[in-house]
């Protein structure tokens, strides 16, 4: 009875392993961390190699956004992106970001801002702890703000 156990405890543990040591590599991969009025964020994804990395530490940031062209999932590293606060007060202001960006904001209403060839997205979203995707498609998605995303 002990060997089914330790059968499926060792491929758990190992998985475990695994995923630990890809934080620093991935951190590696894509520099440190910035930090802009306390709140720290990453972007990247050009290449394989950054995407890898970036996913390996998206469960540590409760905001990640994806900028894309196409539905295709053409990649756009553009961006001027901003973010404020329910009130309006500007949290981050990150020029030529993307394709992936995922930030740790404190839990609350933001508004985001993104923008890359004259064209503006306007999204409000609501976060906790929990991390939040969203996808933005420059040829496919509406400009207009849809509302409070939860």
């Amino acid at each position: 009875m002990q060997k089914p156990l330790a059968n499926a405890v060792l491929p758990l543990a190992l998985a475990l392993a695994l995923a630990a040591g890809l934080a620093p590599a991935a951190h590696a991969a894509l520099g440190q961390p910035k930090e802009q009025n306390g709140v720290t964020y990453i972007s990247g994804g050009v290449g394989m190699d950054e995407q890898n990395a970036m996913r390996a530490l998206r469960a540590d940031y409760n905001l990640q956004l994806t900028f894309a062209t196409k539905q295709t999932g053409a990649y756009r590293s553009d961006v001027q992106l901003d973010i404020a606060d329910a009130r309006g007060a500007s949290v981050l202001s990150v020029a030529n970001t993307g394709p992936l960006f995922y930030a740790k904001l404190p839990p609350g209403t933001y508004r985001i801002s993104a923008a890359a060839e004259g064209k503006t997205f306007k999204r409000t979203v609501r976060l906790g702890n929990a991390p939040k995707e969203m996808i933005l498609h420059w040829e496919n998605d509406s400009p207009d703000d849809p509302g409070v995303q939860d």
